[in-house]
């Protein structure tokens, strides 16, 4: 055959055909057509964060189920605040609230950075909020706000609260959100939560004062205060009016000679307790000038371990 006749035989090129879309691989497939409890449980597994930075821009089908979802939206927050504002440049505040709006109503816990501005929104879109935590909460001008939002929270379970700035002497933030929040099952209050110790004298640090009593608690298992100074009156009637309380963490400045036989039977109650070991200025100032008394009353208490031991035995 010659050249001329092998070239006339060859089979004419054909242009590449694309493939249909609906013999596509399995891995190839639609996403945004995922049944819908499919896609429930992925977003579920993602959280808001996840979602809004990414899930809901994939289609307009998942930005539509995202904002159609009010499930998807009934625990609110992020750790990650500090990454989300300054590496990313998102409005953490303007999130908050969008994630807020789009619960309509269901959502059960919220943990986030809130100003006393804010608690009107909050309480409106969220009344049926059974946990709060409340990062960095400016309490300067807003303590009475805190206080008739958190009235409004009838269901609310458990409660931490961080704030921002030194709160007025008198002690009365403790007894304050007893008296708002009567069925919390665990509460934890930091005062001055943002404290530097390089810009700070712990000197001239007015601490908390808990001296007095609080309003009965009849479901308050934990209780944890940070910075604050304890009197024996004080934790006496915290003991006193929480029945079933289980964990007592404290820290600041408490006076451990004041604890008196009758006091320390209401602690060995307590199955996880922990006082501060600092005393406060006026305390340290008197026992420098008049001599730490003796510390009979300590090793008892110290040894309360021991005493159970014994009782069994």
């Amino acid at each position: 055959m010659s050249l001329c006749a092998a070239t006339i035989c060859r089979p004419p090129r054909t242009k590449p055909t694309m493939p249909d879309s609906s013999t596509a691989p399995p891995g190839a497939s639609d996403w945004a057509a995922l049944p819908r409890d499919i896609l429930f449980t992925v977003f579920l597994k993602l959280g808001p964060r996840e979602i809004m930075l990414a899930a809901e821009l994939v289609c307009a089908a998942w930005r539509r189920f995202a904002l159609e979802e009010p499930t998807l939206w009934r625990r609110i927050g992020w750790d990650d605040t500090d990454e989300l504002m300054m590496r990313l440049g998102v409005d953490v505040e303007a999130m908050e609230r969008v994630a807020l709006a789009r619960s309509a109503g269901q959502c059960e816990a919220f943990r986030g950075y809130l100003d006393y501005e804010d608690l009107p929104y909050l309480v409106e879109r969220a009344p049926s909020l059974k946990t709060l935590d409340t990062k960095q909460f400016n309490n300067y001008n807003g303590t009475k706000e805190l206080i008739v939002a958190l009235e409004k929270l009838p269901l609310l379970e458990n409660l931490q609260i961080s704030f921002t700035c030194i709160l007025e002497c008198g002690g009365e933030m403790l007894r304050s959100v007893c008296h708002a929040c009567p069925n919390l099952k665990k509460l934890v209050l930091i005062y001055a939560e943002v404290l530097e110790p390089d810009y700070w004298n712990a000197e001239d640090f007015c601490m908390e004062p808990m001296d007095g009593e609080i309003p009965l608690m009849h479901e308050l298992h934990t209780l944890e205060l940070y910075e604050c100074d304890l009197s024996a009156t004080g934790l006496k009637g915290i003991l006193d009016n929480c029945p079933v309380l289980e964990s007592l963490h404290v820290t600041g400045c408490f006076n451990k000679h004041d604890i008196d036989q009758e006091l320390q039977a209401k602690c060995a109650r307590v199955k996880n307790l922990s006082l501060p070991t600092n005393l406060n200025p006026s305390d340290r100032r008197y026992y420098h000038i008049f001599g730490d008394p003796e510390d009979s009353q300590d090793e008892s208490f110290d040894d309360s371990d021991d005493s159970h031991e014994d009782e069994d035995e």
